[in-house]
C-alpha cells in the first residue's frame, strides 16, 4: 500500500472536523474523509478549546490559515483588531492605507519609539489573513436608507416564497442588538455622589441579544445572548432559558452566529414545524451586518432551511426585529430593572450598590422574560413594512401604558434630581436601540483599547462583574416598592 499523502489541514477544516465529532461521527469514517490520521483527529479533539476560541475571534473565520501561531506583537495585534471591528460595527469604511497608519501609532503608544514599524502591505495581507478579513471596503445603516431597493427586494422575496411554498409560519427574521444591562439614564447618576465611585465602569457592562421570530408571530425562538464571559460565575447550577455564548468584546462573530444558526435555529424551527403538521422547509430574513455569514454558509444540510440578506442600508425601514419588538424588550426589560432597583432597600443610600446586586443571570432571566412577554399581534405588526398583505392590528396601547409607568419609576430613583424624565424621553432612553447606544457609552479610546489588549488572552472564562455578593428581591418586595412610588 502506497504511503498517506501528507494533509495540512487548515483551521476551517479542522472546526469541520470537531463538529462532525460533535455529530457522533467515528475517528475513522473522519479520517477516511480528509486523508488524515486517526491519530490527527484525536489531536484535533485534544486541542477543540483552542481553536474554537481563535477561530471565534475572527471576523469572517479563520480563512486557509492553517495554524495558531501567535503575531510577534501580540498586544499590537490584540488592540487593532478591537479598534477594527469597533469601526465595522459603527459602519466606518475603512482602508488598508487606514489600517497601517493605525498599527503605526499604536505601536508608537505601546513601545515609546518613533521608529522600527513600517505596517507594511506584506504585514497587512498576513493582519488579514490571520484575522479573517476578506474585504474593506464596506457601507452600513449609518448611510442614508436606500427605499429604492425596497420594492424589487419586496418581489424577490415574494418570488422566493412562492418557489418554496413557504408559509408565514415558515417566515423568520433575526436581528442583534447591544443591551448594557446595568445603565440607568445619565440624569439619574449625574447628581449622585457616586459619579467617580469605582462602582460606575461597571454598570457599562454590555450583552449582545437576538431575539428571532416568524412572521406569524406564533414561534419565538429562545433569545441569542453573547456576553463577554465564556462560563460566568452567576451561571453555575442554573438551566437557562436562554441560548448563550461568550465572546471577549460581546459581539455576535461569523463563528457564533454560524453555531447558533446550525445547533439552534435549524433543529429548533424542524421540530416547530413538524409539530405544526408543516414541511420542515424555511427561510431566515437577516441584515447585511459584517458579522453574518454568507448565504452559502447559512443553509441546512438538507437545503430546506435557508437564509436570505435584506437590501444594504434598509433595516432601519423594513427589518421587522427592528421596527417594533426588539424595542418593546428593552422597554421591557428597563422597566424591570428599574422596579429592581426600587426595591433594593441600598438604593436610597448607594445606586451604584444597588445596580451591583444585579448579576448577569438576573439580567439574562428578566430579559428572556420580557422576550416571552412580547405578545404575538405585535411581532406580526412588525413584518407589515416587508409583508404588506399582513393584517394590520392596534399595538400602541401596550407601549404608552409602559411609557408613563417607567418614566414615574425612574423619576423616583432619584427624588433630588431637578430635571424629572417625561415621558417621552423614558421612552427614548428604553427603547434606544444597539447603534444609539454604542454612538453614546461604548466608543472604547485607544487608551482603552491598549489597555484591553495588554490584559486579554482571548475570551473570559469568568463573570466580568468580579465576585459580587447579591441580595435575592422577592416578588413581594417588588409589588410593594412599586406600589410605594404609584401611591
Amino acid at each position: 500500500m502506497a504511503p498517506r499523502k501528507h494533509v495540512t489541514l487548515t483551521l476551517d477544516h479542522k472546526t469541520e472536523i470537531i463538529k462532525l465529532m460533535e455529530n457522533g461521527q467515528n475517528y475513522g469514517t473522519i479520517a477516511e474523509k480528509y486523508g488524515i490520521g486517526k491519530s490527527t483527529v484525536g489531536d484535533i479533539k485534544k486541542n477543540k478549546e483552542k481553536i474554537m476560541k481563535f477561530v471565534s475571534t475572527t471576523e469572517r473565520g479563520p480563512g486557509t490559515r492553517k495554524t495558531l501561531k501567535e503575531p510577534e506583537n501580540l498586544v499590537l495585534e490584540n488592540a487593532l483588531f478591537i479598534w477594527f471591528m469597533q469601526q465595522r460595527r459603527r459602519h466606518i469604511p475603512i482602508s488598508g492605507e487606514i489600517i497601517c497608519e493605525k498599527a503605526r501609532l499604536f505601536h508608537r503608544e505601546i513601545t515609546k519609539q518613533e521608529d522600527g514599524f513600517t505596517a507594511s502591505r506584506s504585514w497587512l495581507d498576513n493582519f488579514k489573513h490571520r484575522h479573517g478579513i476578506k474585504r474593506l471596503k464596506i457601507t452600513g445603516e449609518k448611510l442614508s436608507c436606500d427605499e429604492a431597493s425596497i420594492e424589487p427586494f419586496r418581489n424577490e422575496l415574494q418570488r422566493v416564497i412562492n418557489e418554496n411554498n413557504l408559509d408565514l409560519e415558515q417566515i423568520y427574521n433575526a436581528d442583534e442588538s447591544g443591551l448594557f444591562w446595568r445603565m440607568l439614564p445619565e440624569h439619574t447618576l449625574t447628581s449622585s455622589h457616586e459619579k467617580n465611585a469605582p462602582g460606575r465602569k461597571m454598570i457599562k457592562a454590555r450583552i449582545t441579544f437576538m431575539p428571532c421570530a416568524n412572521a406569524s408571530g406564533t414561534h419565538k425562538l429562545p433569545l441569542l445572548v453573547i456576553g463577554t464571559a465564556q462560563k460566568p460565575r452567576a451561571f453555575k447550577s442554573v438551566n437557562l432559558s436562554v441560548y448563550y455564548r461568550g465572546q471577549k468584546n460581546a459581539w455576535a462573530t461569523r463563528v457564533l452566529f454560524l453555531d447558533w444558526f446550525q445547533k439552534q435555529f435549524v433543529p429548533v424551527v424542524r421540530e416547530h414545524l413538524l409539530n405544526v403538521n408543516l414541511p420542515p422547509k424555511a427561510l431566515l430574513l437577516l441584515d447585511n451586518c459584517p458579522g453574518h455569514p454568507s448565504a452559502e454558509e447559512l443553509r441546512s444540510d438538507d437545503g430546506n432551511i435557508f437564509a436570505m440578506f435584506l437590501p444594504p442600508n434598509t433595516t432601519a425601514l423594513i427589518q421587522p426585529m427592528d421596527q417594533y419588538v426588539i424595542q418593546n424588550i428593552k422597554l421591557k426589560y428597563r422597566k424591570s430593572l428599574v422596579v429592581n432597583v426600587l426595591a433594593d432597600p441600598v438604593h436610597g443610600e448607594n445606586l451604584i450598590d444597588a445596580l451591583k446586586a444585579i448579576n448577569l443571570k438576573d439580567a439574562v432571566f428578566s430579559l428572556a422574560n420580557c422576550w416571552k412577554l412580547v405578545p404575538p399581534m405585535l411581532i406580526k405588526k412588525s413584518w407589515k413594512h416587508l409583508l404588506p398583505f399582513q393584517t394590520e392590528n392596534k399595538i400602541d396601547e401596550v407601549v404608552e401604558i409602559n411609557d408613563i409607568q417607567l418614566s414615574t419609576l425612574i423619576n423616583q430613583i432619584q427624588k433630588t434630581c431637578k430635571n424629572k424624565m417625561s415621558d417621552s424621553q423614558a421612552h427614548e432612553w428604553a427603547c434606544r436601540g444597539a447603534d444609539e447606544d454604542l454612538a453614546n457609552h461604548e466608543i472604547l479610546t485607544d487608551d482603552q483599547i491598549l489597555q484591553i489588549a495588554a490584559k486579554e488572552d482571548d475570551i473570559d472564562d469568568e463573570d466580568e462583574s468580579g465576585s459580587i455578593s447579591t441580595s435575592k428581591v422577592s416578588p413581594s418586595e417588588a409589588v410593594n416598592a412599586l406600589n410605594t412610588v404609584l401611591q
